[in-house]
């Protein structure tokens, strides 16, 4: 019997191996795959991410400034197939965002990479809570939280609610507007903002929400009670049958 190398059998088996995974179907999904199914699907969510972010602007000029818009927007990404696309690019991501991160070869990450992975975690970890406060009430109730939904949360847990809701926004805008020009590099259409842009429009971002939390805590303009709100009663009636 001929004695072969140990190297000459390993490449033997690895070549069989690959042959039955691509002749059975069995190949892993490819890593570049996965890039431009994060890139597409990332672009699709800071589509409903930018509209979201905008329309909360509009706190600062007070409840009906902020309905209002809300109203108008919720036409476009609560119209059912919309919403679905929305919410299957949200998971879409995700998936493909632990699925990189798990079989892709460790490597060392700048700054701004590991600020915009961190972002990612944390938008991860509340975005399904956010979710279902903010469409579990219309979905259940048909009561739309508005402007008086967060005011009341403000108003009920001050100091969860405001470092909370600037936290979500800020790391929303970071990731979202970082992420855009990953996406769109990916896709062949290079734009990317320098670090300083990017440092600014965060800042002026944060800035913004600071104002915008003043709106919706009163102190920049009165408000009605939130608690009498329809939002208010529905939250107080849950939390009592609790």
């Amino acid at each position: 019997m001929a004695n072969y190398p140990d190297s000459a059998i390993t490449t033997d088996l690895n070549k069989t191996d690959s042959t039955i995974q691509r002749d059975t179907g069995m190949q892993l999904a490819s890593p570049g795959v996965a890039k431009k199914s994060q890139a597409v699907s990332g672009i699709i969510f800071s589509t409903f991410l930018a509209l979201h972010l905008l329309n909360t602007l509009f706190a600062v000029s007070g409840p009906d400034a902020y309905d209002g818009v809300q109203q108008l927007f919720r036409l476009i990404y609560q119209f059912m197939p919309i919403e679905v696309i929305i919410l299957a690019a949200l998971i879409l991501h995700i998936l493909t965002g632990l699925f990189r991160i798990f079989t892709e070869p460790k490597r060392q990450l700048s700054g701004r990479a590991r600020l915009h992975r961190y972002t990612g975690f944390f938008l991860m970890l509340v975005i399904g809570g956010h979710i279902t406060a903010v469409r579990g009430a219309s979905w259940f109730f048909d009561v739309y939280p508005g402007f008086a939904g967060l005011a009341f949360s403000v108003q009920a847990l001050p100091l969860y609610f405001y470092p909370y809701y600037f936290l979500l926004g800020l790391t929303g805008f970071y990731h979202g507007l970082n992420g855009l020009g990953i996406a769109l590099a990916r896709l062949g259409h290079p734009f990317r903002l320098t670090n300083h842009k990017l440092k600014y429009s965060t800042g002026a971002a944060g800035l913004s929400l600071v104002a915008v939390l003043l709106g919706l805590g009163g102190w920049l303009f009165d408000i009605a009670d939130p608690a009498q709100s329809e939002f208010g009663k529905l939250a107080l009636q849950l939390l009592q049958n609790l």
